[in-house]
């Protein structure tokens, strides 16, 4: 799915281009197999149960909701619009972003229903029953985990495949994809570029949360598979900020074993000028070692913490171009939603643009077999508008493309570009 805008083409004429050359190559893997799959089964994942095509019940429900688009295939969006503060922020930016993809693709053969899932304990279960009773084949979000876990257990039976925004690679599997950026995409791009330079041995200094038990765990799986060998991986309690006293005894233990490493992975941003400053003191410095973050690092008082200098961190790609030559990336997207709408979008809103038109992009291409497993899945990947390219893996998860920063002197500065096709991807 290769997004772009041309402004002097008319919407019909932009939906055609991309169809053209976004998924062109994108989808042969997908197409292939799909011409493979004789006869083509109407049940199992991505498809209905019953006899009725895509699972829709004989007769379909009014739409509850609001509703965007015109078009004949019914899509269920479930973001939290009503709920309270950041999460109710960021779900009216998520509906915003529809619209504007809907407005941008105006021939999109698409009608989404909206659907508020930001009060009550069951609101994802009953709007994601709400959905397939209005024949909705695909659903898009929600963007909360134990949200995404609700209306998925509602979902999978009938066989109607989630695109989720949630980070919680906990509730992916096969029919719930997950769209947005993982601390599992970090680990695993790190790791892979600072193989690729020659680094071998490696420390960490981890957070005892569920943040950093997902991290230990990429860890120790890429780690093994880049041939990266982890000496130690010291841990630290944190709340809304790290323990300095775990951080100090953290850097003591590290400190003994300096000379056996050659990285120190530190990704909780909130943990990293504090650890980098201890370690310094116990004489491990970035000319001895070479620091290693996680995207959290993309930040001004972390690129200014002169104890990480020539630091890596991978980042999500905010400005890129496309086979065209066409600006997109998050920057271009928020430059065009604040002027829409007045003011800066969150990152999933982008996400959220990427998915529609990704869903156009499906209903016109790939037939009957458009949210099927094996299409959602095909291993050549997709390009979004707002983020760069990305493929769905087969348990639901995503692998994203992410740029490679190095700390200089108060700013970054790329040293791998992000991939723009799975070739670039880590292996």
């Amino acid at each position: 799915m290769r997004i772009f805008r041309q402004s002097p083409k008319p919407k019909t004429a932009l939906l055609k281009g991309l169809m053209r050359h976004s998924l062109a190559g994108a989808m042969l893997g997908a197409v292939a197999l799909l011409a493979a799959c004789q006869p083509v089964s109407m049940s199992g994942p991505g498809f209905g149960t019953s006899n009725n095509t895509l699972g829709q019940p004989a007769v379909l429900a009014q739409p509850t909701g609001e509703v965007l688009g015109s078009g004949s295939v019914r899509v269920a969006l479930l973001t939290p619009s009503s709920a309270q503060g950041f999460f109710g922020q960021t779900g009216v930016a998520i509906r915003n972003a529809t619209a504007m993809a809907l407005e941008d693709y105006s021939s999109a053969d698409l009608q989404v229903i909206v659907k508020d899932v930001g009060t009550g304990a069951t609101a994802a279960t009953d709007q994601a029953g709400r959905a397939l009773a209005e024949g909705a084949q695909l659903v898009i979000g929600p963007l909360r985990s134990s949200s995404v876990k609700q209306a998925g257990l509602v979902l999978k039976p009938a066989g109607v495949p989630m695109i989720a925004f949630t980070t919680d690679t906990g509730a992916a599997a096969r029919g719930v994809y997950l769209i947005n950026f993982s601390p599992e995409n970090d680990v695993e791009s790190i790791l892979s570029y600072a193989a690729s330079k020659g680094k071998r041995s490696l420390a960490a200094m981890l957070p005892s949360t569920p943040y950093g038990s997902v991290v230990e765990a990429a860890l120790r799986q890429y780690a093994a598979r880049f041939g990266i060998r982890v000496v130690t991986i010291e841990k630290y309690k944190a709340g809304s900020q790290p323990d300095p006293f775990d951080l100090q005894k953290a850097a003591e233990q590290i400190a003994q074993i300096k000379g056996q490493v050659d990285t120190l992975f530190i990704p909780e941003a909130s943990a990293a000028i504090s650890a980098a400053q201890l370690l310094a003191g116990q004489g491990v410095r970035a000319n001895s070692v070479t620091y290693l973050g996680s995207s959290q690092w993309d930040k001004p008082e972390i690129l200014r913490e002169p104890m990480l200098k020539g630091a890596w961190f991978p980042a999500s790609p905010t400005s890129l171009r496309n086979d065209k030559g066409q600006i997109i990336g998050f920057e271009a997207f928020a430059n065009r939603y604040a002027s829409k709408y007045g003011q800066q979008p969150p990152r999933v809103a982008a996400l959220a643009y990427d998915s529609i038109v990704l869903t156009a992009t499906l209903v016109a291409l790939a037939g009957e077999r458009r949210f099927a497993h094996e299409t959602l899945t095909g291993p050549q990947g997709f390009i979004g508008f707002g983020d760069g390219f990305f493929r769905f893996r087969g348990d639901g998860t995503s692998q994203r493309s992410l740029a490679i920063m190095e700390i200089a002197s108060g700013s970054s500065r790329i040293i791998q570009d992000a991939p723009m096709s799975a070739s670039g991807l880590p292996k």
